[in-house]
């Protein structure tokens, strides 16, 4: 049997993959390639994206020199990274992230603006983080016979070679050339989450946004689980990360504190047009009374207006949520009561909607969870 597995991966052998060729990684990680599809990452490009589609539009009347967003939105475009020059093609649609480009990552360039993903250039040796293969070096293909060659075994793959001594695979700091900090022209940062990993923290960005869920990572050889590659967050397994938030809840003369606590490395929420919703609910007596829902976001401003991000030269409001948050409600809470508590997120605001013209993007808006609490007194 194994014998016959060995000969269906030589034909992997003689292909080749470009950036922009994400698709040969599903014949070896289907069940991977399968959550890539689903990802933020393989709707990056403006052509799957609405929400970048309308920041685009409406940037590009004042942008010149081309498409600007393709370092991080579309770096396996070669068109649109190297020459500004956006067009509607298979790479914009079906990968332009690709598997190779996050995989062959070396290190990130920190600049003031925003930072710079610097890659190898190979198209067959890609960076992976395994714990106990940390520091082994470059895995090449290899076969193993035992029994007079009657039995026969493969070992790592025969289509690329693997390399487990990157260390920014294993702090996740090979997120941070995208997801660090995002400056408009006027100094501002748009995105905002600058989670650059410490040593001494305890989680990352892969062990948050990547967790282990079951399922082999590779055909060739059986794994119990798999980093996750949708990418815990807005789009996917949202839920998944409200262990990383803690809600503290105590009496007060007049009413009630809640104090939420973000573990995460970063604000919560700090995307431009992002909000955060915590929803707060009282069950008295069988009656089931909501209080007004504190939301969590920023507005950017330009000359004490409020204005695009790309055009702010300000921020106007900030209620994000840093290492922790309080809010007091004075609304007295009785013996019996049931307090719920849901905190979640909405990837577009209403106003941000109604800025980039996404109105016919519904789904845009739809609240979606990240931490319950229930408490009864």
């Amino acid at each position: 049997m194994k014998k016959y597995l060995l000969l269906s991966f030589i034909p992997l052998l003689f292909l080749s993959v470009s950036e922009g060729q994400s698709g040969i990684c599903k014949q070896c990680h289907p069940t991977i390639y399968r959550e890539y599809y689903q990802s933020a990452h393989r709707k990056a490009s403006v052509y799957n994206d609405p929400v970048h589609g309308a920041w685009w539009k409406l940037m590009s009347k004042k942008k010149q020199g081309g498409y600007t967003c393709a370092k991080c939105h579309s770096p396996s475009d070669p068109e649109a990274l190297e020459h500004g020059i956006l067009t509607d093609n298979r790479i914009q649609r079906e990968g332009p992230i690709s598997c190779v480009h996050c995989h062959t990552i070396d290190h990130i360039q920190q600049n003031d603006a925003s930072n710079t993903n610097i890659t190898t250039g190979k198209t067959r040796e890609f960076f992976t983080a395994e714990a106990s293969k940390k520091g082994s070096g470059v895995a090449h293909f290899q076969t193993h016979t035992s029994w007079f060659g009657l039995n026969r075994s493969v070992e790592n793959s025969p289509f690329h070679k693997i390399n487990y001594n990157n260390e920014n695979y294993y702090n996740g700091n090979v997120c941070m050339g995208c997801h660090a900090h995002t400056d408009n022209e006027h100094g501002v940062d748009i995105l905002m989450l600058d989670a650059f990993i410490d040593k001494k923290d305890k989680e990352t960005c892969i062990s948050c946004h990547m967790p282990q869920v079951p399922g082999t990572k590779v055909t060739l050889k059986h794994t119990p689980t798999h980093a996750y590659h949708g990418f815990a967050g807005i789009h996917n397994m949202t839920e998944a990360l409200g262990k990383y938030i803690d809600f503290n809840v105590s009496r007060t003369a007049d009413g009630f504190d809640i104090t939420i606590v973000n573990h995460a490395n970063h604000a919560l929420f700090g995307q431009a047009y992002r909000e955060g919703v915590l929803k707060v609910s009282i069950n008295h007596n069988g009656k089931e009374r909501a209080l007004q829902p504190a939301v969590f976001t920023r507005v950017f401003g330009k000359n004490g207006k409020e204005s695009f991000p790309w055009e702010a030269t300000e921020t106007l409001k900030d209620s994000l949520i840093y290492g922790k948050k309080k809010l007091h409600y004075p609304v007295k809470l009785y013996k019996g009561d049931t307090l719920t508590l849901v905190l979640g997120a909405k990837r577009v605001s209403e106003a941000g909607m109604k800025a980039l013209h996404l109105q016919k993007h519904s789904e845009l808006t739809r609240f979606k969870p990240l931490k319950y609490g229930s408490y009864h007194f």
